[in-house]
Order: structure tokens, then C-alpha cells, then sequence
């Protein structure tokens, strides 16, 4: 067995393998969005996805502070 041919660990590949699964997610949710809002829809989304748009709303995140999280007296 020569080093090119050795058996691979699945950590090896974890970038490929979160690809892989990430595209077939991605697949089947285009089919069910096809059959929700139409193929029209899901395209224009599709090619904003390519332009590098996200139809969502920007991330946030919002830390609570201690005070606000007491209980009152």
C-alpha cells in the first residue's frame, strides 16, 4: 500500500464532509421551496445566494447584564 492509498480518517475530511451534507440540506429545501413558492422565487434566491447576498436579517447578539437579570426585592 503506497502513502497515497492509506486508509483516511473521517477527521481527516470533516471540511469535505460539512460541505457535503451542508449541499444536500441546501438541495432539499430548494425542492421543497419549489413546490412552496415556485421555481421563479427560488431562483431569483439562488442567483442572490451566487451574488453573494443573504436574504435574512444581519446576525445580532445582544448580552444580558447582571442587573437586568436580578430578581427584585
Amino acid at each position: 500500500m503506497t502513502e497515497n492509498e492509506k486508509p483516511q480518517n473521517l477527521e481527516d475530511n470533516l471540511p469535505m464532509v460539512n460541505y457535503i451534507m451542508l449541499h444536500r440540506i441546501y438541495d432539499l429545501l430548494t425542492l421543497i421551496a419549489n413546490k412552496l413558492v415556485g421555481p421563479e422565487d427560488v431562483s431569483k434566491m439562488v442567483q442572490y445566494h451566487d451574488e453573494g447576498y443573504l436574504l435574512g436579517p444581519a446576525p445580532s447578539f445582544t448580552p444580558t447584564t447582571e442587573e437586568k437579570n436580578e430578581q427584585p426585592e
